[in-house]
Formats: structure tokens, sequence, C-alpha cells
């Protein structure tokens, strides 16, 4: 047999980023393969890069001949990660419902409104990463793929900070996806009822309601709510003024309250407050009126039939009462929500006072008995401690209550410019309250103011 000397073979895989090595032992007495047989042959198969000297080492052992050994590999290269928008708020999802913890549906809360304040982040942006290069076994460098990036989607009312890594609300408002693009709007446009197609409204702005509120539902605003349609047994609820195209009927169950002003065309069997004033064009039937200052119903044929209708300054209408002697009752003079908060402020001077004649009591007869805190048990002692805190606190709960009360008593006596005016005619059954002074109509009676005078409600023409 000849001698034939051991051999090296190499291998590069596909993707060129391994190397393979063989070492063939030898024939006869041939001499095994070198370190330096297997460097020769990498540099010829043009292997430059991420060569294992153990692996070499390994290979060449009498053990390991003819194995495929991984002798050289690549890095490859890390592609970079793409960037992403995170929304804070629900975007482009629309009108949803939700369950609560018994997995029951409220169909009139839909979510139709995502409300953000001003400074409000609304987009967070994360930029792509930009990957790193690798090398194959050749030694070629391999260029990674960048990561794609996302802008900022800005709309009406946005802005981005100095780094555009996000995207604020300039105002507060209802914020949604138009064209692509985050916006936030000062006023929530409903182009059409308030029913189960929108759910309940709760918006940090205006709303406007293109058509009716309809039975059941809720419409809640930080600004103005103005419907071009009806009111018809819902709850709306407006920190400024609410105007009302057409007329309200909110029955037992709804309610129609603004911190500004309310104008109708009608109510009817309806409930409305307002903080300054209640505007009807036509009538007001059966309802119950409070406005902080007046409530005036200015058509001609305007009327007031039945129902409770107080105002702190004035109330005015063509017709008050009717020919049926319909139970109406008039008062001004005194901020209804005074009145309100007077009844209960005496309630709570009442059980105020029962609580802090209590304590007292108590405390005196500890003194009378003349013993030490510092003789009494640990458990005494603490109870002492308490009822000593108890009756501070209970004082001067009292002495805010009897000063609001003080206030409320000035005001009241503050009527004097207050008044009812009928331009056409009063009917029996119609009661003014002025102040504390009542009147109560038993005849009719034509073009009339009703005034306070000397501590009573007079008469005064107005023809």
């Amino acid at each position: 047999m000849a001698d034939v000397k051991g051999s090296v073979k190499v291998v590069v895989d596909k993707d060129n980023m391994t190397a393979q090595l063989q070492i063939l032992p030898p024939e006869g007495d041939g001499e095994p393969a070198s370190h330096e047989d297997v460097m020769n042959e990498l540099a010829e198969r043009k292997v430059v890069f991420g060569i294992n000297e153990d692996i070499i080492k390994e290979a060449l052992l009498p053990d390991n001949a003819g194995l495929w050994l991984q002798v050289a590999k690549g890095i490859p290269a890390e592609h970079g990660t793409d960037g992403r928008l995170v929304y804070t708020f629900k975007a482009g999802q629309g009108q949803r419902l939700a369950a609560d913890e018994h997995d029951r549906v409220n169909y009139h809360d839909l979510g139709a409104v995502n409300n953000v304040k001003r400074g409000q982040l609304l987009v967070q942006r994360i930029p792509a990463e930009p990957g790193s290069p690798g090398t194959n076994v050749y030694g070629v460098e391999l260029l990674p793929r960048m990561g794609k990036d996302f802008g900022l989607p800005r709309g009406r009312n946005t802005v981005s900070n100095e780094d555009q890594t996000g995207l604020y609300a300039v105002i507060d408002g209802h914020v949604s996806m138009v064209d692509n693009k985050i916006t936030v709007e000062p006023v929530f446009e409903i182009h059409g009822d308030v029913d189960f197609s929108t759910g309940n409204i709760d918006f940090v702005g205006d709303v406007n309601v293109h058509g009716n509120v309809v039975n059941g539902f809720k419409v809640i605003s930080k600004g103005t709510i103005r419907v071009q349609g009806f009111i018809e047994g819902a709850e709306v609820i407006a920190d400024g003024d609410i105007e009302v195209r057409g007329g309200i009927k909110t029955g037992p169950r709804g309610l129609v309250k603004a911190g500004g002003t309310i104008s109708a065309h009608f109510a009817e069997n309806s409930r409305l407050e307002a903080g300054k004033d209640i505007l009807i064009k036509e009538a007001v039937m059966q309802s119950h009126l409070k406005a902080g200052e007046r409530v005036i119903v200015s058509d001609k044929k305007a009327s007031i039939i039945g129902g409770v209708i107080q105002a702190s300054n004035h109330i005015e209408a063509r017709l008050i009462g009717s020919q049926l002697a319909t139970q109406t009752i008039i008062e001004v003079g005194v901020n209804p929500y005074y009145r309100e908060e007077y009844q209960r402020l005496i309630k709570t001077r009442t059980e105020l006072k029962k609580a802090f004649d209590n304590i007292n009591h108590s405390l005196q007869a500890i003194q009378k008995a003349g013993v030490s805190p510092q003789d009494l048990p640990d458990k005494k002692r603490i109870q002492l401690i308490k009822m000593l805190d108890e009756y501070k606190t209970t004082h001067q709960e009292l002495k805010t209550v009897e000063e609001r009360i003080e206030f409320l008593e000035k005001e009241f006596h503050k009527v004097q410019a207050a008044r009812v005016r009928a331009h056409g005619m009063v009917f029996p059954g119609v009661r003014i309250t002025i102040g504390n002074a009542i009147y109560s109509v038993n005849d009719a009676i034509r073009e009339v103011d009703f005034v306070l005078k000397e501590g009573e409600v007079q008469l005064q023409s107005i023809r």
C-alpha cells in the first residue's frame, strides 16, 4: 500500500455563515495532517473570520478522524426593530359595550366619547432601532435591515414635544382619528338622536345634538349643550348653558340642569334647574323649575300652569295658572338653592347640638366627680381623650353651620327688588311667595306685578 498523507477538507455552508472541517487519516506510513495544512486549506477556501482554534485542535485528534466539525462561524447581522406608536386612548375602536363585574352589559354606555385634558399625552412614539452589522466566514460585512420608523400622527389641536416622541392635547376635548391623524375637538357633534346608537354622552366640552335626547339616556357636559330637537325622559346636565330648540318633557325620572341658563320652546311635566335663568318661549306646564336668577316665559301666549316655579329675582309670564284653578306655586326673593341648603343646615344644626350637649354632659359629670385623668385606667383615659377630641370637632362644626345659617338668613331679607309679573291674567289657585310673605290669588287679576312692601305681597298694575 502506498503511503498517503492525511488530508483536510473544508466546506462552507450555503449561507456563508459557517464552515465545516473534516480531517482524513493518512494511509500506510503517510504523515497526518497538520495545523498548517488546516490553515492553508481555510485560506484556500478564503475562510478568514470566526475560526475556532480549539475546534482545529480537536479535529486533528486521531479519534476524530473523518468527523465533520464546525471550524468557523460568522456573526449574523442584528436587524433593527421597527418603531411603533403607543396610543393612550382607544383609537379607531368606536363605540363598544362594556360589561360590569357580573358580566352585565349596560346598553346605555357605549363609551362613544374619548375625553382628554389639555396637556394630556395622546400618543407615545417609540423610535426604530438601527440594528448592528454582522460578518460572514469570508470576512464580508453584512448590513442589517433598518427598523421602520413612524412619524407622530399630528392633527388639529395637538402638539409634539421637541424630540418628537410624544403627541399632546392642546385643549380639553374629544380625541379621535380623522384621516389617520389624531385630532382633539372642543365640541362633540351628534348627527342624530342620543339613543342606543350613541349611548350616554359625558364630555369635557360643548355637546351639539342634532336630533333628540330620548328616554332613559344621559348627556353630561362641562360646557354648553345644544339640542336641535326635544328632550324627553332624559337626564341632561351641563356646567354651562343648555339650549333646546324644541321642548322638554323630563317626566319624574329625568332632569335638565345647567350651571348657566336653560332655554327651550316649552317645558311640560319636567324638572329644570339653572344656576342663572330659565327662558321658555311658549309654556311651562306642571313642572318644577328652579332658577338662581330669573324664570321668564316670553311668547305672546306664554303661560305657567301648575307646578312649582322658583327664582331668586324675577318670574314673568303672560298667563299664570288657569281658569280651572290649577294649583300653581310661584316663589321669588330667595335663591331656591339657598332655601334647600337652609333646610338641610337647620336639620344638621339640631343633630350637632344634640351630640354636643351629650358630650358636654358627660364631661361635666367627670369634672364634678373630681377624678383626675392621671388616676383613670388606661382604657378610661383613652375614652376621655377621644371625648375631648369629639367635643372640639363638634363645637367647630356647629360654629361653621351656625355662621352659614346666619348668612342665609341675611340673604332671605334681601327681597325688596324681587317681583312676579303677569302681562295677561293671574288665575285663582295661584300662590305667590316673596321672601317669607305669601299671597293666595282668589280672584282673577289682570296685568299685574306682585312686589314686597312693608313685609307683605302687594299688587301693582302694569297697564
